[in-house]
């Protein structure tokens, strides 16, 4: 069953009135083609009122091969209003950026501090993987000592190959099997993915919702599997506003609208004390 476009798009809920979040990110994939439909995308991020502390690009930043000679094009001039308000920049490298050798001159470009890394802020550790290469064994490695050490009472995993996905790739079973077992180990609860070029979120699996947001630029039809909560294909980006005690994921196409949103509660028995700000680490 192809899914087309969304119908009934709902006003961005912005919690006015609220709490502010006390980190919000934005999160899109796929966009590295450097045309008008990714300019669009990143128009909408940009009208949004506020501050995003982090951008998540979830890979293919760059089309066809990566060069990141063209990175100006497909980041830094498209989402610069964005990324000139502070926020920081936290890529995942995607099948196309890792083609002739091209991955580890991206790392250097778009400042990222390795193939894999973490990013500390407040209550949330966000884990940035290379899925090009999951079974990796000192990604791997790192991966469960930096879940095992982690205090934040949100564990957030951006890459780019999805483990559950009924778009036109399909689930990644390498990503799945060698990553998957960490995430439930380690109470990992919202995992972000690109690739496919659509927009999809999980049932909770194993207590992990599972998105992917490869809507950036260009789509693809797409479907639903056994698995599936909502599916539908256009450009879109992802607004996540994460509080100590909850988190909301907002699907957000061009013309501004919400087409979906999760709420996810804080699991039980996770304190609060980590809202602080610290930072980047590497895998070193």
């Amino acid at each position: 069953m192809d899914i087309d476009a969304p119908t009934g798009g709902q006003p961005l809920d912005l919690a006015s009135g609220s709490v502010p979040p006390a980190v919000r990110l934005a999160a899109v994939g796929d966009i590295g083609t450097g045309d008008r439909e990714e300019q669009e995308t990143a128009d909408a991020m940009s009208a949004i009122p506020g501050h995003f502390d982090g951008l998540v690009l979830l890979g293919d930043n760059v089309y066809p091969s990566g060069d990141p000679a063209r990175l100006p094009a497909t980041v830094f001039t498209p989402f610069h209003d964005v990324l000139d308000d502070g926020t920081d920049l936290l890529a995942a490298l995607g099948n196309h950026d890792v083609m002739h050798g091209n991955g580890d001159r991206q790392v250097a470009a778009l400042g990222m501090p390795g193939h894999w890394y973490a990013w500390h802020h407040g209550p949330v550790l966000l884990i940035v993987l290379d899925s090009n290469q999951p079974d990796n064994p000192d990604q791997l490695a790192w991966l469960q000592k930096t879940l095992a050490a982690a205090t934040e009472p949100w564990r957030i995993v951006a890459m780019h190959h999805p483990p559950y996905s009924a778009g036109y790739h399909g689930s990644s079973e390498a990503a799945r099997d060698a990553f998957g077992p960490l995430f439930e180990r380690f109470g990992v609860e919202l995992v972000l993915a690109g690739h496919d070029h659509d927009y999809q979120r999980s049932k909770p699996i194993h207590g992990i919702t599972y998105i992917v947001s490869g809507g950036g630029a260009t789509t693809r039809p797409t479907s639903r599997a056994s698995f599936t909560a909502d599916s539908w294909s256009t450009q879109h980006f992802l607004d996540i506003d994460v509080w100590c005690n909850h988190l909301e994921v907002q699907a957000v196409g061009q013309d501004g609208l919400v087409y979906d949103t999760t709420t996810l509660d804080n699991p039980t028995g996770r304190t609060a004390s980590a809202c602080k700000l610290d930072g980047l680490t590497s895998p070193t």
